[in-house]
C-alpha cells in the first residue's frame, strides 16, 4: 500500500463487457491506483448475451479488495459509476433484478428490428428508428415484455448498468441524460420520454427511471455496500454517465469537442456539440453536469478490440499481441489481396445490416498468422474511415485523439493514421473510470467539471500520417468498400 498518498480519493468503476476496472484518482485528478477483475456472461443460445447484474458486483468487491492493497481505501470521499452502454437491467422494489440483464450486444431481438423500424417511421418517430437495433433498451424490453412478462411485471424500474450499480452502492434509482437518451424511448429535443413509443413496445410509463445530470449526488454508500466492498460508509455517490462519455471527459472530445477514436471491444467514433444536436448520421447521446447540456454524436462499429480478442483467444489461444514477423508492420509490406471485415457481431449504424458477419477475403496457401493479423488491424481501420467519411464537417479534422487499450498498439495507431489521412494523438487518459472519478470530484469539491478535467486532458503522443501510405490505402479502401457491399447481399440471401 502507498503510505505516501493522505489526501482525499475518489473512484470511478468502470463494469465493461468482460472485467470491472476501478480506478482512483487524488485531488489533482491524478490516477493514484487501478484494479480489475473478470467476469464472463452467460450465452443460454446462440447470439444471446445476458448476465446476472449480480455477477458485476461479485467482481467490483473483488477489485476492491485488490485496490485496498494499492491505497487506503478509508481515504475514498467519493465514487462515481459508469459501463457498457444498452445494457438493459430490470429491478423490483428492493433494486434485486427480475431477470437477466440483456447485454449491449445481444442478438436474440435480430428479427424484430427491422419490423419496429418500420413502425417508428410510419408513427412519425424518424429518430427513433435511427436508435433501434439489437442490443438497445427499447428492443431489450419489448422482448421481455413478449416473452417474459412476469419478470416485467415484478419490476419497478429499468436502469442501466451504471445506474445500477450506484443504487448498489446506496444511491436512489434513476438515470443520467446519457442513458435515457440512448434507450430508443427519449425524446432529445423535448427532454423527454416518448408515452406513445412507450406504449408501443408493452412498457408501462412507471418502468421509466428519472432522468439527472451526470454529477448529481445521489446519495451515500451505505453499511451493507461498505462492509462488501471495504469503501467507507457515507462516501458521496455522483448519478454517472455511460462509458464512451466518461472517456470522453478525459480526452477533451465532451468538454471542447476534439474529434476522438476509443479503441475498445467496440470501435468508437465521437465528437460533440453544443445543446442539443440531431446529426443526419451518428447516434447523439445527451450529456449534462449542472446546468450544462451538450450532444456527443457517436458512430461505432461492434467489433474492434473485440476481434482482437476473438483472434487471439479463439483462434490462436494466444496472450501475446504482438506480431510475429516484424515484417509485415512495413506499411508497404505486399498484403496482396487480403483484407478483413470487421463486423463479427453485424452492423448497424451507417447500413442497418445486423445479419452481415465478419470474414476474411483473399486468403492463400502463402498467408501467414501476421498478415492476417494485419488485415484485421487494416478492417478495423477500413470501418472506422467509413464512419469518419460520413460525417459532415470531418474533412476540416487535422487529428484525432486516440484512446482505449488497442491505442497502447503502436502499429494499430499508424495503421489508423494511414488509413484516415489524419494524425493521431494518443491520450494518457485511463479511460472511462476515471472520467467518472471526475464527476465524483467535480461534485465534492464545487468546481465545475471543465475546470476539473483541463488539469488531466494530457496528451502523450503524437503519430503522423504517412502520405505514400495514406495513397495506397485509399485504393485498397474503396475495394473494401466495393466488396461490403457485395457481403451485405450475401447475407441478405443467407438469412432469407
Amino acid at each position: 500500500m502507498d503510505e505516501a498518498i493522505m489526501g482525499a480519493l475518489y473512484l470511478g468503476v468502470d463494469v465493461g463487457t468482460s472485467s470491472v476496472k476501478l480506478t482512483c484518482i487524488d485531488e489533482g485528478g491524478k490516477v493514484v491506483a487501478t484494479a480489475s477483475e473478470a467476469y464472463e456472461c452467460s450465452e443460454p443460445h446462440p447470439g444471446w448475451r445476458e448476465i446476472n447484474p449480480e455477477t458485476w458486483w461479485i467482481a467490483i468487491c473483488s477489485a476492491c479488495s485488490l485496490l485496498g492493497e494499492k491505497v487506503d481505501l478509508s481515504l475514498i470521499k467519493g465514487v462515481g459509476a459508469t459501463g457498457q452502454m444498452h445494457t438493459t437491467v430490470l429491478i423490483d422494489a428492493d433494486g434485486v433484478p427480475t431477470c437477466p440483464a440483456i447485454m449491449w450486444n445481444d442478438q436474440r431481438t435480430i428479427d424484430a428490428v427491422f419490423t419496429e423500424k418500420q413502425w417508428a417511421l410510419s408513427a412519425g418517430y424518424p429518430r427513433v428508428a435511427s436508435f433501434l437495433s439489437t442490443g438497445v433498451p427499447a428492443i431489450n424490453l419489448a422482448w421481455i415484455a413478449k416473452n417474459n412478462p412476469e419478470g416485467l411485471s415484478k419490476s419497478e424500474v429499468f436502469l442501466s448498468v451504471s445506474d445500477w450499480i450506484a443504487l448498489k452502492f446506496g444511491g436512489r434509482a434513476g438515470t443520467d441524460y446519457c442513458g435515457a437518451s440512448t434507450t430508443g424511448l427519449y425524446d432529445n429535443e423535448r427532454q423527454a420520454w416518448i408515452g406513445e413509443v412507450c406504449e408501443h413496445f408493452g412498457i408501462p410509463e412507471s418502468l421509466l427511471p428519472v432522468v439527472e445530470p451526470s454529477d448529481a449526488v445521489i446519495g451515500t454508500v451505505v453499511e451493507r455496500a461498505s462492509s462488501e466492498t471495504g469503501i467507507p460508509a457515507g462516501a458521496m455517490i455522483v448519478r454517472g454517465t455511460g462509458d464512451n462519455p466518461a472517456a470522453a471527459i478525459c480526452t477533451g472530445c465532451l468538454l471542447e469537442g476534439v474529434p476522438t477514436i476509443s479503441l475498445g471491444t467496440s470501435g468508437v467514433l465521437m465528437y460533440s456539440s453544443e445543446g442539443v444536436d440531431l446529426p443526419a448520421v451518428g447516434k447523439p447521446v445527451l450529456f449534462k453536469w449542472g446546468n450544462t447540456l451538450k450532444t456527443q454524436i457517436q458512430l461505432s462499429i461492434r467489433s474492434c478490440g473485440g476481434a482482437k480478442e476473438w483472434w487471439y483467444g479463439q483462434i490462436l489461444s494466444s496472450e501475446s499481441y504482438d506480431l510475429e514477423d516484424k515484417a509485415v508492420e512495413d506499411p508497404f509490406y505486399d498484403m496482396r489481396e487480403l483484407m478483413f471485415y470487421p463486423h463479427l457481431s453485424g452492423e448497424k449504424v451507417l447500413h442497418g445490416c445486423p445479419s452481415v458477419r465478419g470474414a476474411f477475403l483473399g486468403l492463400d496457401l502463402d498467408t501467414t498468422r501476421s498478415e492476417l493479423e494485419r488485415a484485421l488491424m487494416e478492417g478495423t481501420a477500413y470501418a472506422l474511415r467509413e464512419l469518419k467519411e460520413s460525417v459532415d464537417h470531418s474533412e476540416e479534422w487535422r487529428s484525432i485523439r486516440l484512446v482505449g487499450g488497442g491505442a497502447k498498439n503502436d502499429f494499430w495507431a499508424q495503421t489508423l493514421s494511414n488509413v484516415l489521412g489524419v494524425d493521431m494523438v494518443r491520450m494518457e487518459s485511463s479511460g472511462a473510470g476515471q472520467g467518472t472519478a471526475l464527476l465524483a470530484l467535480s461534485a465534492s469539491c464545487g468546481q465545475n467539471l471543465t475546470a476539473v478535467a483541463a488539469g488531466v486532458c494530457r496528451k502523450l503522443d503524437s503519430i503522423e500520417k504517412n502520405d505514400r501510405a495514406h495513397e495506397l490505402y485509399d485504393a485498397r479502401f474503396s475495394r473494401y468498400m466495393r466488396i461490403f457491399e457485395a457481403l451485405q447481399i450475401i447475407y441478405e440471401l443467407n438469412c432469407a
